[in-house]
């Protein structure tokens, strides 16, 4: 019997998207009868494989606001699409499971890319300033506590399941209050038709002709800069860096640093710290040009203080390029995988800039050391991403 998915979809920008396309596109190569419902339009790809697609009312509020407004603009076309298409089971993601307080006839199962747990813990550190500061620390933990409840109670409806990004995140939730029972992990994947290794002369070639930069012997790189993405330590680390290893690196940070106060913070670090050279902030990348930076760089970094489970680590793996990382979210799973344990940073203190500036030394001195082949393989790519949701889905069925 074919199993009936209404996939309620928030958008297909940034990682919630690249999730929900590629586990859309996955389900349906497996014979899933996919029924999609967002309030943006799917990518091309999508529409050609013959999906059917409902469009939904747009919400304009940002969280902790969105999942309410979604839910009041929304639920009754998702009834009405209940009634028409009949689905064994709905699939959506983070806070809009609340669409559980009106659909009882089905299991909803949502998929939660990151608590803010962490955050919430270190925010408080961040060089935001002024009114800025203010609206990232009152939005941070209004999500943060506005989700938990929300999870908490939901849970124990009977009908809603959790799928955390990670075991850390599952461990957050559970902790938050959410019925254990209720709540699975199942890591990111990866398109491993779009992520793989190139020639590195040839992409540092092309790196260099597209962004108008120089670059040095070895190639460190940055993705999702932020405050929340630790973007401020690691170019602490870099200093201390160039003082025990010498200024024969470039830094590529790849991504808009956010807010205006912080942009400046950042800015204003490299520049006291005389870093010009050695750190080259690329603003915004298109994603069809990461596979050329991945694969550009020597080691790419993740300093985050908060992570559910970043796409940065598994693209850069399967391109064969390891990854330094933080212990937070699905980081230390994924490096776990691919025998890179050595290169996981534990948060002790807020600024860990000495601990990671030593672990990119350790990493520079060991560049031909790395197995390349148990990266490429050991990540898991979206078709056994996929299948670990439908045996969930399934589960729940039964």
């Amino acid at each position: 019997m074919t199993l009936k998915l209404l996939h309620i979809a928030p958008f297909f920008h940034g990682g919630v998207g690249i999730v929900a396309y590629n586990l859309t596109k996955e389900l349906i190569k497996m014979g899933v009868d996919v029924t999609l419902a967002s309030p943006t339009s799917p990518p091309v790809e999508l529409v050609k494989s013959g999906i059917a697609y409902y469009g939904l009312k747009k919400p304009s509020l940002r969280d902790p606001f969105y999942a309410t407004e979604f839910y009041i603009l929304n639920i009754g076309i998702i009834k009405d699409l209940m009634d028409r298409e009949k689905p064994d089971v709905i699939l959506t993601h983070g806070p809009l499971a609340i669409i559980a307080k009106a659909i009882h006839e089905v299991p909803i199962v949502s998929i939660v890319h990151g608590t803010y747990a962490n955050e919430v813990r270190w925010m408080w550190n961040h060089p935001i300033f002024g009114v800025e500061r203010v609206k990232y620390i009152s939005s941070i933990y209004a999500t943060h506590k506005f989700d938990m409840a929300l999870y908490r109670l939901f849970t124990k409806l009977g009908n809603v399941y959790l799928v955390a990004v990670s075991k850390n995140t599952r461990k957050e939730l559970i902790e938050a209050g959410a019925l254990p029972n209720m709540v699975f992990s199942v890591l990111n994947g990866v398109d491993k038709e779009v992520f793989k290794p190139m020639n590195k002369d040839y992409v540092k070639t092309q790196v260099k002709e597209i962004f108008k930069v120089r670059l040095r012997d070895k190639v460190l790189l940055h993705v999702n800069p932020g405050p929340i993405k630790g973007t401020h330590i690691l170019i602490k680390a870099v200093a201390i860096l160039r003082r025990i290893y010498g200024d024969n690196f470039t830094l590529l940070i790849a991504g808009r640093l956010g807010s205006k106060t912080y942009r400046e913070y950042v800015e204003n670090m490299v520049r006291g710290l005389k870093l010009e050279e050695n750190i080259k902030m690329l603003g915004y990348v298109e994603h069809k040009l990461l596979p050329l930076l991945y694969n550009a760089a020597d080691i790419t970094i993740v300093p985050s203080y908060s992570e559910g489970a970043p796409l940065v680590i598994p693209e850069s793996l399967a391109c064969g390029t390891p990854v330094i990382a933080t212990n937070v979210g699905g980081n230390p799973e994924y490096l776990n995988r691919v025998g890179l344990v050595d290169y996981i940073i534990k948060i002790k203190h807020y600024d860990f800039s000495s601990t990671l500036a030593l672990k990119i030394l350790k990493a520079l001195t060991n560049i031909e050391g790395f197995d390349r082949n148990t990266m490429l393989y050991a990540v898991p790519d979206w078709n056994k991403i996929s299948y670990g949701y439908l045996y969930l889905l399934k589960r729940m069925l039964s």
